[in-house]
């Protein structure tokens, strides 16, 4: 059953992935915001149907529901090693917490710094991957960026640190390569955004990997990936709309 959930799940997976780049090529088109908000809703229903549902379906055909609450034995012997070489709890979490403060900090510069520049030097994107479409372009669209990061955080974790993890580790009996295995598989599935997008997602991929193991908790790297999408796709770009609309003509 392991293996055929395996299958099923990197098959459904290959289906999206490749038809990923035109899917992106096409929504580049688009001008209206109606058009644009429609496919923000059906990209949360896929992902939510592809990875959040099907993670939970997977997990109750095993039996292993209590994977959402606990860590997996799977997982156990690495977590374990990460915690007796790793840095203190205390430094795990003061790492989280200066993370989202210079997030933070870093949102509130950018908009001190934009009122010195022009408009056309405000509003450069940030190369961390071809990213400039998705980014909202009014209110509408931000409401819509919002739920599409929360359900990023939510499904993408649960399928990507959970469930391929878990169905990998338990046929080859070891987790380290799976989790890498995964990481990598979860950089192809940003293959749309380019190689730079690649990379940069398989390094956020490792990074929350690494989270979810030392504290044992999914819901810490769930909460983790929403507050980066969340910052990317709905705070930065608020900013930078209230920071452009604030500058004289």
């Amino acid at each position: 059953l392991t293996a055929v959930l395996l299958v099923l799940c990197l098959g459904l997976f290959a289906s999206l992935l490749r038809k990923d780049p035109a899917d992106y090529r096409n929504f580049k088109l688009l001008i209206r915001t109606e058009d644009r908000q429609r496919r923000y809703r059906i990209w949360t229903i896929k992902s939510f149907l592809l990875f959040g549902l099907t993670t939970i379906l997977c997990l109750a055909l095993l039996g292993r529901l209590s994977a959402l609450g606990s860590l997996p034995p799977e997982f156990l012997r690495l977590s374990n090693f990460l915690r007796d070489h790793g840095p203190s709890q205390s430094a795990i979490s003061g790492f989280l917490i200066g993370v989202t403060s210079a997030l933070i900090a870093g949102l509130f510069i950018g908009i001190f710094a934009a009122r010195r520049k022009n408009k056309k030097q405000a509003e450069k994107p940030v190369p961390l991957g071809d990213i400039a479409a998705i980014l909202p372009r009014n209110w509408a669209e931000t409401a819509h960026t919002a739920v599409m990061s929360i359900n990023a955080g939510f499904s993408e974790e649960l399928y990507f640190r959970l469930l391929l993890p878990l169905l990998l580790a338990s046929l080859i009996g070891k987790a380290l390569p799976a989790f890498l295995i995964v990481a990598v598989i979860f950089g192809l599935a940003h293959f749309y955004q380019g190689v730079a997008g690649i990379i940069a997602t398989t390094c956020i991929g490792l990074l929350l990997t690494a989270i979810y193991l030392y504290t044992g908790s999914i819901w810490v790297a769930v909460g983790l990936h929403a507050f980066i999408d969340l910052v990317g796709l709905v705070i930065r770009p608020s900013l930078s709309r209230i920071s452009s609309r604030s500058q004289p003509a």
